[in-house]
């Protein structure tokens, strides 16, 4: 046993972006989102998000759109871009909204592992964990 003091581990906010494979109809979209999440918070959005209760889903894109999105580059037919809100959620296609956030909560619930030396094949570990990232965020966008 080590007798030693410790100092604070501080934990820092964790981003992402969600985006989709070629093949996706949401080929081109990327949406910035937070995927540093309390537990609690994670399990009542994988409950929340496949509820057919209409108020708790409109609760949980509310939620996801104020506390986890940061940005995204969706417009409108007129190119004017839809506000990364809870505004811009509401009115943006149902379909891709609720795309990005399974996509979300898919990279929340499984964050890319990192391997114990942070280099694989000599590829650096950055690009693995966007490449693992990617992979798992575009899966939901076919």
């Amino acid at each position: 046993m080590t007798l030693r003091k410790h100092e604070g581990f501080k934990v820092s906010k964790r981003t992402a972006i969600v985006d989709f494979e070629p093949e996706s109809q949401w080929h081109g979209v990327e949406a910035e989102v937070y995927t540093s999440i309390p537990f609690k918070t994670l399990l009542w959005f994988q409950t929340a998000a496949i509820s057919e209760d209409q108020q708790q889903l409109i609760e949980t894109y509310k939620v996801f759109a104020r506390d986890f999105l940061i940005s995204w580059n969706i417009e409108d037919e007129n190119g004017e871009p839809y506000p990364a809100s809870v505004d811009g959620i509401m009115s943006v296609d149902s379909d891709l909204v609720n795309t990005i956030v399974m996509g979300w909560i898919e990279a929340v619930a499984n964050p890319p592992q990192k391997s114990s030396d942070g280099l694989k094949d000599g590829e650096p570990l950055g690009e693995q964990l966007m490449e693992t990232l990617a992979s798992t965020s575009t899966s939901l966008g076919n």
